[in-house]
């Protein structure tokens, strides 16, 4: 199971979990040097169509950049795949006007729609989904873990997870992989 880090780009600024400290572009590419990929959940171009284009830019030369930053036009995501993103996420809410084939037109990179489970029903011809509900919404429904199975039969599927713990759930469940808070990754690797 692929585990990738996650990171937070917030007001411009780099956090490593939701709650931790900001922490500078500098000291961010010192401390953390031994991951290949990370997932950029960047908060300013999801809620503000505000994407920090150029702090892509100069992680792309230490990284595999995987960008979740809400593109709402094919524009949107010219730009972040000129900033360096391999791997982009997509909301569907944010761009439904457009279809997978005409982002297919511009860009080779994999492509994968943010999706809530209980509306995962029509799945997109991308290359997987990113689902950000807990773990608990798909225990504890039977129905939906059973959708949830016959769903990662047909696509990749990453999950973003806090809690390290939930690991082995997901990884029975056959997930492609885990999106976990790179503070959290560095926590696992020291032993905490």
């Amino acid at each position: 199971m692929d585990l990738v880090p996650v990171i937070y780009i917030e007001n411009k600024e780099i956090k490593t979990s939701k709650t931790s400290e900001c922490v500078s572009l500098k000291n961010f590419l010192k401390e953390n040097k031994n991951n290949k990929k990370i997932y950029i959940l960047d908060i300013d171009g999801i809620k503000q169509d505000k994407p920090n284009l150029c702090t892509y830019q100069r992680l792309a030369g230490f990284y595999d950049l995987w960008v979740d930053n809400g593109p709402r036009n094919i524009g949107d995501i010219v730009d972040t795949t000129l900033a360096g993103a391999t791997n982009i996420t997509l909301r569907k809410k944010l761009l439904s006007h457009l279809t997978i084939l005409d982002i297919r037109e511009i860009t080779e990179n994999k492509i994968f729609f943010n999706v809530d489970i209980h509306n995962a029903k029509q799945l997109y011809d991308s290359d997987g989904i990113v689902i950000f509900n807990k773990k608990e919404n798909i225990e504890l429904d039977f129905k939906l873990k059973e959708f949830f199975k016959n769903m990662i039969q047909k696509t990749e599927i990453y999950l973003y997870e806090p809690n390290l713990e939930n690991q082995k759930f997901w990884k029975k469940l056959g997930a492609s992989g885990l999106l976990v808070d790179l503070e959290n990754i560095k926590d696992l690797k020291n032993g905490k």
